[in-house]
C-alpha cells in the first residue's frame, strides 16, 4: 500500500491496542507503532542507486520477518535509551506490531513482498487490493476520527471493518480467477495457471450533453438532418483507485500469456491481450545471463518482450503484462540494445 495509508493504519492500530500495552505512555506507544508502520519503506532510498538495485531491494530484507524483527529491536533500544519510557521489551513489541501491519498491507497487493529474505527471494502476494485504495484508506481515516478520546473499542470496530472489506476483496478475487479460467477452458485454451490481479478502476465521466453543454450535431453533407440527432459523444473515463471491482485476469497456457479485463460482479470478461512468454522469445534467450535481464525476469509476473531491428541494431524491450491496462505509459520497462561490435546495453525506464 502507499506510505500514507501505512502510517494511518499504524495510528489506528495503536488506538485499538489495550491500555495496558501502552504502560501509561500513550503518546510514545502511538509514535512507536506509527513509526514502525512506515519504517520498512525506508528501502525506497535504493532508487537513488539505480533501477535494477531498487527492484532487488524494495520490499526485500526490510519487509522480511527477520528484517522487521531486527529493526524493531533497534527502534526499541533507541527509544528506551533516549526516551522517558525504559521498557525495551514493550517498545519492541509495539514497533513489531507496527511493522507487521506494514508487511500485511503490502501482501494484499500484487507487487510482491520478500517476507522470507534472506533465506528466499520469493515474492509473495495475495493480489487482493490495488496499491492505492481510497475505500480502505477512508475506513482507516474514519476509524481514527471516530476513536478520538481514547475510544479503543471504536478503533477495533474500524479494524474489523477493514477485515470485512479485505474479505469481500478475497471473494471477488476468487470469482475473477474462476471466470478467467472457465472462459479459457471454454475457448479450448490450455490452462497451466490462472490468476487475477486488482486493476486500477476507471470511472466514466458524465457526458457533457447531460450537463447542458453539448453542441448539436452539424447537418450531414447529404443534407439529411435527423431531428434531434447529435454527434456521437466520446466516452471519457478517469482512474479512480477505490474498491476491488476491477480486475485483470491472466492465463498461462505454457507458451503465451493471455490477459482479460474481468468484472466479477457482472460475471463478464473481455479478452484484451495475448503475448508470447518473454523467456521463450529467441532474442531474449540471446541476452540471458545479463544481470539486468535476470533481475527483470525474476521481478516480472508476466514478462513479455518485443524485438525491433534496424541496420544491424537490435532492441529487446521488456515489460510486465501485470501493468497492462493502466492509463498512461507502462511502468517498469527494460530495454536491451545490441549493436555489432559492442556489448549489450541495458536501459531502465520507470
Amino acid at each position: 500500500m502507499d506510505t500514507v495509508t501505512h502510517g494511518l493504519t499504524g495510528w489506528l492500530v495503536a488506538r485499538a491496542l489495550p491500555d495496558d500495552w501502552k504502560g501509561g505512555h500513550t503518546a510514545t506507544a502511538t509514535a512507536v507503532v506509527a513509526l514502525g508502520s512506515v519504517l520498512p519503506d525506508a528501502d525506497n532510498a535504493a532508487s537513488l542507486l539505480g533501477s535494477e538495485l531498487y527492484l532487488r531491494v524494495h520490499r526485500g530484507l526490510s519487509h522480511s520477518l527477520l528484517g522487521i524483527s531486527v529493526s524493531s529491536l533497534l527502534m526499541a533500544l533507541l527509544f528506551a535509551r533516549f526516551g522517558k519510557w525504559k521498557d525495551a521489551k514493550r517498545l519492541f513489541l509495539l514497533a513489531l506490531v507496527g511493522q507487521v501491519s506494514h508487511v500485511v498491507l503490502d501482501l494484499l497487493n500484487a507487487y510482491g513482498t520478500q517476507v522470507l529474505q534472506p533465506f528466499s527471494d520469493a515474492r509473495l502476494s495475495l493480489d487482493l487490493l490495488f496499491v492505492v485504495d481510497l475505500v480502505f484508506t477512508g475506513i482507516v481515516v474514519a476509524g481514527i476520527a471516530w476513536s478520538r478520546g481514547g475510544r479503543a473499542g471504536r478503533a477495533r470496530v474500524a479494524m474489523a471493518s477493514l477485515t470485512v472489506y479485505v474479505g469481500i476483496a478475497a471473494l471477488l478475487h476468487g470469482r475473477a480467477v474462476d471466470l478467467v479460467r472457465d472462459a479459457a477452458v471454454r475457448s479450448g485454451i490450455r490452462v497451466v495457471a490462472a490468476s487475477a490481479l486488482p486493476q486500477l478502476p476507471l470511472v466514466s465521466l458524465p457526458s457533457m450533453d447531460r450537463l447542458g453543454f453539448a453542441t448539436p450535431a452539424a447537418a450531414s453533407p447529404a443534407g439529411e438532418d435527423l431531428p434531434g440527432s447529435r454527434a456521437p459523444v466520446e466516452k471519457r473515463t478517469v482512474p479512480f483507485p477505490a474498491g476491488p471491482l476491477s480486475w485483470n485476469g491472466f492465463v498461462d497456457d505454457g507458451r503465451t500469456f493471455l490477459r482479460a479485463e474481468v468484472d466479477p460482479l457482472a460475471g463478464t470478461l473481455e479478452w484484451k491481450q495475448r503475448e508470447l512468454r518473454g523467456a521463450d522469445v529467441p532474442a531474449v534467450r540471446a541476452v540471458r545471463g545479463m544481470a539486468a535481464v535476470e533481475t527483470y525476469l525474476w521481478f516480472a509476473r508476466f514478462p513479455v518482450a518485443s524485438v525491433t531491428s534496424n541496420q544491424g541494431r537490435t532492441e529487446v524491450a521488456f515489460y510486465d503484462m501485470r501493468f497492462s491496462g493502466m492509463p498512461g505509459r507502462r511502468p517498469f520497462l527494460l530495454r536491451v540494445i545490441e549493436t555489432p561490435g559492442a556489448p549489450p546495453q541495458a536501459r531502465w525506464g520507470f
